[in-house]
């Protein structure tokens, strides 16, 4: 009969860690065997095998990058930057000079050849005049302007039949070439207050039941300009009639709006207050004060949750509109049957943190990143711990690229593949915004313009593995770690190990020479727990990795009273 040792030395026991699949990045404290604790320049794309990411053109270098988009459609690479740079608004590389932007964040959209810019309300124009066919390289305001003074105001109904007349009449005023039929126009300046139209843009605003809301070109000349006019019910307004002696602005109102899309050839914006959302008329990006009860008419709705927009998207057959904890969804294609039937609790905390991959809209929130697919948002980033306080993303379709910025101003891009549900991490560049084009994605830090996965360039990469405890009280060693991998000629991977949260130090450098198995004497002292460090230069795949370690014995065991 045999009985176990009741003291002197233990037994050591062989223990063998198999990692045969790689699942991404997680920074929680305890992970599992096939997570990497911590990362550089890494992708998920040989999966489930392990390798680094693909390498980044630079396109080109401008000072002060701060947004960037695309230009007109082409199936050529982009080779030079549109977007705004050093205050100004660039296209295919060219600055345009004629009107320097703000210094705000900016939202811009593509309506049918026109880049809108806001909260700017300007605009950049492609497409060639339709009368002169020349493109002109200047930057336009999205409304205009015309003031007058002696106008005669002029309107009139006959209920029975029905004939209504409305003007603005002055000799030489030039309409004709401010305004063209179907303007929304808004009056003001009018010392009549009642020929003012009301335009409902707080809360506070009200309009009475005869004020004039809408008011839209009928006909255009150098004298006259012919307007239908509305009331907030649909029926024709009237002006108190007058020869008007003070100066009166008649202008094309573009709302106040920080973030705008494009959807079903309307542009969409939200409030700069939080208290409305926009839709222009159908096909006219710089008309919102058209509402003749048309299915054409522009709209917007008063929305009552508190808190500022922070985004908006087209997305599949609706717009989405967040703000910091709601998620307001538009539905309807036309004014009379546009609803916000719900808000939903989870909303975004920076808009340019909002990508859309196969109809899944990604953001980060305050306390992480999300996905929705319509319903209720759901967290997909329960690894990531790192609090970021501002993002910019992007996508190349297939995976969501997300740059945190931090409270210290450094940032790290981290990489979802909804695919695996999995992250990694590349490096610390801050990249500003991204833009898809084709297949590529691209990206502007605030002086250099990238395109993703493309170009010669070598990476340096680096993963390190969770801290192994073998789920083992014991002390434990290694004897050995085997790597399958394939490494090209001129690869070079440094194998390390750490015990016990001590420093790393180097086990072995290894040369590329293909696909292969290689072995690494790895020897250290007992410890309670150990970590291994593969930093590589060139492209690798790891395929497997089987560490060899032993156990026995608790000297490593500290004692307490």
């Amino acid at each position: 009969m045999y009985l176990p040792m009741t003291g002197g030395k233990s037994i050591d026991k062989t223990k063998k860690v198999d990692i045969l699949n790689f699942f991404g990045y997680d920074q929680r404290e305890k992970i599992d065997d096939r997570q990497m604790s911590s990362m550089y320049n890494m992708s998920s794309d040989s999966i489930p095998a392990m390798s680094p990411r693909k390498p980044r053109l630079h396109i080109c270098s401008l000072s002060n990058i701060t947004a960037i988009c695309k230009p007109e459609y082409s199936a050529e690479p982009l080779t030079s930057f549109t977007g705004v740079a050093d205050g100004y608004f660039y296209y295919n590389g060219n600055a345009v000079t004629n009107m320097k932007l703000s210094d705000t964040k900016k939202s811009i959209a593509d309506f049918n050849g026109n880049i809108c810019i806001f909260p700017d309300k300007v605009y950049y124009r492609y497409l060639p005049d339709p009368e002169t066919g020349e493109v002109k390289p200047i930057m336009q305001p999205m409304g205009k302007s015309l003031s007058i003074s002696g106008a005669r105001l002029y309107s009139s109904l006959n209920k029975i039949s029905g004939e209504y007349t409305a003007y603005i009449q002055k000799s030489n005023a030039g309409f004709d070439k401010v305004f063209s039929v179907g303007d929304s126009i808004v009056i003001s300046g009018s010392t009549d207050e009642h020929n003012n139209t009301v335009v409902i843009e707080s809360r506070k605003h009200h309009a009475a039941a005869e004020s004039i809301v809408s008011v839209v070109v009928n006909e255009a000349t150098d004298s006259k300009l012919s307007l239908l006019m509305y009331t907030k019910s649909g029926s024709f307004a009237l002006f108190n009639n007058t020869l008007n002696s003070s100066e009166i602005k008649i202008e094309i109102h573009i709302p106040d709006m920080n973030h705008v899309c494009v959807h079903n050839n309307r542009l969409w914006g939200t409030s700069e207050n939080g208290e409305y959302i926009y839709a222009s008329k159908l096909g006219n990006c710089f008309n919102f004060n058209s509402f003749q009860g048309l299915s054409d008419d522009s709209w917007y709705s008063e929305i009552g949750t508190e808190g500022s927009f922070t985004g908006i998207a087209s997305y599949r057959t609706a717009v989405v509109a967040f703000k910091q904890n709601y998620i307001h969804h538009i539905y309807g294609d036309a004014p009379n049957n546009f609803s916000i039937p719900k808000q939903t609790y989870g909303g975004t905390t920076d808009s340019s943190s909002i990508a859309e991959i196969n109809g899944v809209l990604y953001y980060m929130s305050a306390d992480g990143f999300y996905e929705y697919a319509g319903g209720e948002p759901e967290k997909i980033s329960e690894c990531i711990k790192t609090a970021y306080n501002s993002c910019s993303a992007g996508t190349d379709g297939k995976r969501y690229y997300a740059c945190g910025r931090k409270k210290d101003g450094t940032a790290e891009l981290l990489v979802f593949n909804p695919e695996y549900g999995m992250w990694h991490k590349e490096d610390d560049t801050n990249f500003v915004a991204f833009v898809k084009h084709n297949e590529f994605l691209y990206g502007v830090t605030n002086s250099d313009m990238y395109k993703f996965g493309d170009g010669s360039e070598d990476i340096n990469w680096c993963v390190v593995s969770k801290k192994f405890t073998l789920d083992d009280i014991d002390f434990k060693g290694v004897n050995a770690v085997y790597i399958r991998m394939d490494a090209p000629d001129g690869t070079e991977v440094d194998v390390y190990t750490s015990s016990d949260e001590q420093d790393f130090v180097l086990m072995s450098k290894i040369k590329g020479s293909g696909f292969i198995t290689y072995k690494v004497p790895v020897r250290f002292s007992k410890c309670d727990s150990f970590r291994i460090m593969l930093n590589g230069v060139g492209h690798a795949v790891v395929h497997d990795i089987e560490i060899i370690t032993y156990t026995g014995g608790r000297t490593n065991v500290k004692q307490t009273r």
